[in-house]
C-alpha cells in the first residue's frame, strides 16, 4: 500500500466510513452504508477501496430503519486495514489527531466533505426594494469533542486559508461553519473532487434548496437517456 492509497482510505474514513475490528483482532473491516441515491459514490469507492485491499466486496441495497432505500458494503483485509485503524482509532473510538491530518489534503478533504459537509443557500429579500439577496456558508459535522474540532478547523485552514467558526449543536456535536468569502474559499478549493452525485454540495451557482436541486438534476439525466 503506497501513500497515495493509505491516504486514500483514511479519507474515506474521516466521514461516513469505519473501520470495524473484532474483539480478538483476527479481522478488520471497512464498513460505509449512503443512502440510495448516492449509490455512484458507493460504487466509485467500493471499487477503489476493493483494488486497494484486494478485496471483492459487493454493494448491496437495505432498508435503513426500514423504510429508507440504502446501499451499504463491507471490505476486509486485516494487514492493510489494522494500519488504517492505527491511525484513527483510539481505545476503539474514531479520533482526529494533527499528526493523521497532515498527512492528507485537499483530495482527502473532498472525501469528508462528500460525506458529512453542506452548502447552505438562503434567500434573503430586501422589504424596501423586494431585491433578493443570496447568502451561502458551508457547514461540517465534525464529532462531540471541541478540541478535535479545532484541530479539523485547523487542517482545513492549512489548506484552504479559509476561517472557520465553531458551533455547538444540541445534539452535542460541533460543527465547523464558513460564511460568505470564506465559504466561497473552502468550497472553491474541494470542488474539482467532487462527485456529480453529490455535486449540489460544492456547486456555488445552486440558488434553490437541495431538494429541489436533485429534482432537477434527476429531470436532467432523465431526459438524457
Amino acid at each position: 500500500m503506497n501513500d497515495k492509497e493509505r491516504n486514500f482510505l483514511i479519507g474515506c474514513t474521516l466521514g461516513d466510513g469505519c473501520i470495524r475490528k473484532d474483539p480478538r483482532g483476527f479481522t478488520f473491516t471497512f464498513v460505509l452504508s449512503r443512502c440510495a441515491r448516492h449509490k455512484d459514490y458507493a460504487d466509485w469507492q467500493l471499487s477503489k477501496i476493493n483494488k486497494i485491499l484486494g478485496s471483492s466486496a459487493t454493494l448491496r441495497e437495505f432498508m435503513d430503519k426500514g423504510k429508507y432505500p440504502s446501499v451499504r458494503f463491507g471490505a476486509s483485509n486485516k494487514k492493510l486495514l489494522s494500519q488504517i485503524y492505527d491511525y484513527l482509532y483510539f481505545d476503539g473510538i474514531k479520533t482526529f489527531t494533527q499528526n493523521t491530518l497532515s498527512l492528507l489534503g485537499i483530495k482527502e478533504l473532498a472525501l469528508f466533505w462528500m460525506d458529512d459537509g453542506s452548502l447552505e443557500v438562503r434567500k434573503r429579500v430586501n422589504k424596501n426594494t423586494g431585491n433578493v439577496k443570496i447568502e451561502r456558508s458551508a457547514w461540517l459535522a465534525v464529532c462531540s469533542d471541541e478540541n478535535q474540532a479545532d484541530i479539523v478547523g485547523s487542517w482545513i485552514y492549512d489548506l484552504t486559508s479559509a476561517r472557520y467558526t465553531k458551533v455547538k449543536h444540541r445534539s452535542g456535536k460541533y460543527y465547523l461553519r464558513w460564511h460568505s468569502a470564506q465559504c466561497k474559499q473552502l468550497i472553491s478549493s474541494v470542488q474539482p473532487y467532487i462527485l456529480p452525485c453529490v455535486a449540489y454540495k460544492a456547486d456555488l451557482s445552486r440558488t434553490c434548496s437541495v431538494k429541489e436541486w436533485l429534482s432537477k438534476s434527476q429531470r436532467s439525466m432523465n431526459s438524457g437517456q
